[in-house]
Formats: C-alpha cells, structure tokens, sequence
C-alpha cells in the first residue's frame, strides 16, 4: 500500500487516465475528479459499486454523511473491498475538499478482481474526503467527492479504559467440547479441540457444577472479571434458548441433566457466582456455527436474549466471525446496533470484542491477541487490547485428561505484566471439568498465581491505567 502526502505524485501515475467514461449510453465529462490534479471525466455511482456498507467504510468505527452512523472509538479505521465492474481503480482520501493534503493514496488497488481489504488508521477529530478513480473500457475517471467525519464517543472511550484497566481476567472454556471432546486427536490438530456439531444434548452432563467454585477461583487469582463460552464454534447453546433452530436441536436444555437437575441455568449461576465476589462478566459468543446455518436473524435473537436476561455484561466475546469471513452474513453493524440498543436501554456499555486477527478497531471495540496463534501485544501499543492464552501449558482450551502441566506463576505474571505495559488487560483461561468443576491442579496455581500477582494491580482499577487513549 502506497501513501504520499502530495497531490502531484499522482499526477504522473493518472496521466493515461484522460478522457470520458461511458456509463451505458451516457458520457460524463468535467472537472469532477480533485481539482489541482486534472480535468478528468466523472464516474457515476453506478459504474463503481462503493457503496457504504459494512464490507466498504465501517459505520462502527467511521461516521459517513448520510450512511448508518455508529459508535467512534479511539483511532477509527477506513476500510474497503474491491471495487467491482472496472478494470483498474484507485482510492484517494484528503483532509481537504481541494486534496491539497492527501492522506491515502492506495495505488496497489490496480485489479477490480483484488478482493484483499485495504485498512487504514484515521486519527482525531476530523472531516475526510474521499473519491475514487477507476478504469472501464479503456477510459477513466472519478467518482464524485464523498466525505465522512471521524469523532471520539467520549463514553465509549471511558467503557475501553475501564476495561482494560481491570489488567487480569479469567476465561472459562465450558462447553460440549468438554464432553465431545474425548474422541477426538490429541492436542496440536487445528480441529482437535473443536466439537463437530450436531452432538447430543445428553453429553453435558455436569452432575456437580459449581460456579461459586469457578468465582472463587477467579477471586483467588485476583482477577477483576470473568468470561464464559456460552457458545462455541459447535453451537450448542449454554443456555435454554427460545431461538431456532437451536432451541429445538443444540442446546443445554435438551439434555437429561437439565430436566433431571432443577432446570439449572448455567449462564445465570455464572454471573450471579461471579457478581457476588465483586468481579465483572463477559460472555463468549461463536459466530460460527458447525451445527445450524448461521443466519443473521439467529444470531442476534441469541444475542438479545444472553444479553437482556443476565444484567449488566461487561463485555460480549465474540470468535468464528471474521476470521471465518461471516462478515457478509453477519455483518458487523447489523450486531453492533443491537449491542448499542440493549446498552441504552438497560443503561451501560458492553464492550464489544471480536477475535478477528485483524489487530486494529476493524469491527471491534476492543483489540483480541490470541496468544497461541498470533502473540501477545507489542511495546507500544495504544490500542485497547486484551491478550488471552490458556493456563495449560499444552495450549489446550477445554478440559481434557492427558497432560496436565500449566504455565507457572512467574510466566503468568510476567505476561499480566507485558500486556499492561502494552494498555492491555490479560485474560487466563481455566477449563472446568466434565463435572463441571475446575480441577484441584488448576485451582492451586490460580491460588499461587493469587498471592504474587497483587503488587502488579493497580488498587482501584476504575481509576484506570493512565495510558490508554489519552
């Protein structure tokens, strides 16, 4: 990708593109592209598909003028697909309507089949303008100057610093891979710890489940919060819900253990267990779905009802979506405004997270790093962020028999440490067993971990870090 920030660099490079662009019968001719650049023929929408949408500019991370308007967190992010129906096309953006100062001048957008999305960083609070030229038939010009305004939230910034600022966390991975996973290859297989789909039901049974355990395992870490999987990429459904297809074929509530057990909702002893110890909760949610077609209207009917029937959740968890590219099935806005509305009306902020790899605020409010797959945060970060990793040494998420060595203590502070100097919170994952209890082992470490890891937390982590998104 290449950037300059003069306009007369490109001069030269669109010299060829002179002339009028046919737009089915029609001809446009005039000075429609950036003036200072040249009089060039002007594009009309219809001849390049730049419509704003989820899968062009992002409304969550940018704010277009007469487009879906969203939440504008620290350092929005502009970002594109190809452009369809040319031969050749370029994307210019400016901080002035003029393009004297150009910002963005993507040259190696030279094929209308490069499907690869183009991400650029936007910082402050300003307007940009934006125009693209593009190739058909041999002749060339530009689109018609849009322009979009970038502009902090400054109460989504505040829920991102708190966030962070709780430094360590607990993630619980619970769910039908606890119990289906047993079949399946030992641990180093892409696929080896990921339930098929499709199980039954009756495989979770966990007899003597006990979420109080869970929370005070939590608490004796030190950690300030805790995140559960309430849905996995096999999608079976933690709790009873009411959406099909899951309702009738995938989810706890189809299972002996729950009818013979008191109908005992997990998610709802879960954060009640975790509340009750002073911590915060956050749910796991999987876009992807290996049992039932995943479809936009399912999605967000779980969503409403794990996000409406448990309180206030800290932060929606979110895997299996981008980088299993359900963007265009699922798109991101389309989930961020229901988030949006449920926080309103129930009066906080669920911060939204997404494990896309992506490592900037592309369709997340919160930055993930997936330590086993891409790392953890680097020095100089300024992103809010989160690194997570199991505690088993053997990088498994959920509970298995074999080896059963965990990363120790002065590992794990050293990582609590790294990323809180990176602005990142760290989250430790445990993996309660088929009896739904945290085994004795890893509660012991949790425990040890818990009696070094004080002096590296601040006391009151509402007050914050004091370096993120200054």
């Amino acid at each position: 990708m290449k950037k300059t920030a003069f306009a007369g660099v490109i001069i030269g490079v669109l010299a060829i593109f002179t002339g009028s662009v046919m737009t089915g019968c029609n001809s446009y001719i005039g000075a429609a592209g950036p003036t200072g650049i040249d009089t060039i023929g002007a594009l009309k929408r219809g001849l390049i598909d730049m419509t704003i949408t989820d899968s062009t500019l992002i409304p969550a991370l940018v704010s277009p003028v007469n487009a879906v308007t969203g939440v504008i967190p620290n350092n929005p992010t502009l970002m594109w697909n190809s452009v369809r129906s040319v031969a050749k096309y370029r994307v210019v953006v400016s901080t002035d309507s003029d393009f004297d100062r150009i910002v963005i001048d993507d040259s190696s957008l030279a094929s209308a089949s490069d499907t690869a999305r183009q991400v650029y960083a936007l910082s402050g609070t300003s307007t940009y303008y934006w125009c693209v030229a593009g190739m058909k038939a041999g002749k060339m010009g530009w689109s018609r100057i849009n322009h979009f305004v970038t502009e902090f939230d400054s109460s989504v910034i505040k829920e991102q610093n708190a966030y962070v600022a709780q430094q360590f966390g607990m993630f619980i991975h619970f769910n039908m891979s606890t119990f289906a996973r047993w079949p399946y290859p030992l641990p180093g297989g892409d696929n080896s710890e990921w339930e098929n789909g499709g199980e039954d039901p009756n495989l979770c049974h966990p007899w003597q489940l006990n979420c109080g355990q869970w929370a005070d395992v939590a608490k004796s870490a030190g950690c300030r919060y805790a995140v559960l999987t309430t849905k996995h990429h096999g999608g079976f459904c933690l709790w009873p819900t009411k959406v099909a297809p899951s309702a009738t074929n995938h989810n706890v509530a189809l299972s002996s253990w729950y009818q013979n057990d008191g109908q005992r909702d997990i998610l709802r002893e879960f954060v009640d267990s975790v509340r009750s110890r002073g911590l915060k909760a956050g749910f796991y949610y999987s876009i992807w779905d290996r049992t039932n077609p995943v479809t936009l209207s399912m999605v967000l009917g779980e969503l409403r009802e794990i996000l409406t029937n448990y309180g206030d959740i800290d932060c929606i968890w979110f895997d299996g979506w981008g980088w299993a590219n359900l963007y265009p099935t699922i798109p991101y806005d389309s989930v961020a405004n229901l988030v949006h509305r449920l926080n309103d009306s129930l009066g906080h902020h669920t911060i939204i997270s997404d494990n896309n790899r992506h490592l900037t605020l592309y369709n997340s409010e919160l930055v993930q790093y997936e330590i086993p797959v891409i790392g953890p945060p680097q020095a100089g970060n300024n992103i809010p962020a989160e690194g997570n990793e199991p505690i088993r040494a053997d990088q498994c998420w959920f509970w298995h028999t074999m080896d059963t060595t965990l990363q120790t203590t002065s590992f794990v502070n050293t990582r609590i440490q790294n990323c809180n100097s990176a602005d990142a919170t760290y989250l430790l994952d445990v993996t309660p067993d088929t009896n739904g209890l945290i085994p004795g082992y890893q509660v012991q470490q949790m425990q040890l971990i818990g009696t070094t890891v004080s002096p590296l937390l601040t006391p009151n982590p509402d007050t914050g870090l004091g370096k993120v998104l200054k």
